[in-house]
């Protein structure tokens, strides 16, 4: 197995138990795994407009519409229309929303302190470098990575 291999294993591994966190703060109050995305994407961008959070939910923006209706419905969400233009409406989190999107990210905090328990000091340090060094890289690299 070449090394892009086995990272690919455990990036995959990772992603599974942090789908697992997400999915457990949803399961709470009874969220499908597409409406946790949804609430995990408003809550880390603020006010989004229905197509920015298609785009970050990688979801079709019809498709993000309905899951919108459903949780402003359930009060997860909220629309804010501007007073420039009552056209634009942005999407933004409720209190209730809000506690949702805190409960997924201290699950997410759970599943990194795990990983981290595994390390000790000196790997914990190393770890986090690396890791930093490799979001800042592939950020700069999106488009390209995207694209093929």
């Amino acid at each position: 197995m070449d090394k892009a291999d086995e990272l690919t294993r455990y990036i995959t591994i990772l992603a599974d138990l942090f789908e697992v966190a997400q999915q457990g703060s949803g399961e709470a109050v009874s969220l499908n795994k597409q409406e946790c995305r949804v609430i995990s994407v408003v809550g880390q961008f603020q006010l989004l407009m229905m197509r920015e959070i298609a785009e970050r939910a990688k979801l079709s923006v019809t498709n993000t519409t309905g899951i919108v209706d459903k949780l402003v419905r359930r009060k997860y969400l909220c629309r804010d229309r501007s007073d420039e233009d009552r056209r634009i409406v942005k999407i933004c989190l409720t209190p209730e929303g809000k506690e949702i999107y805190e409960m997924e990210i201290e699950n997410y905090r759970k599943v990194s302190q795990a990983i981290l328990s595994a390390l000790d000091s000196k790997e914990q340090q190393e770890m986090l470098r690396m890791m930093r060094k490799a979001a800042v890289h592939l950020n700069q690299q999106k488009s390209n990575l995207l694209a093929t």
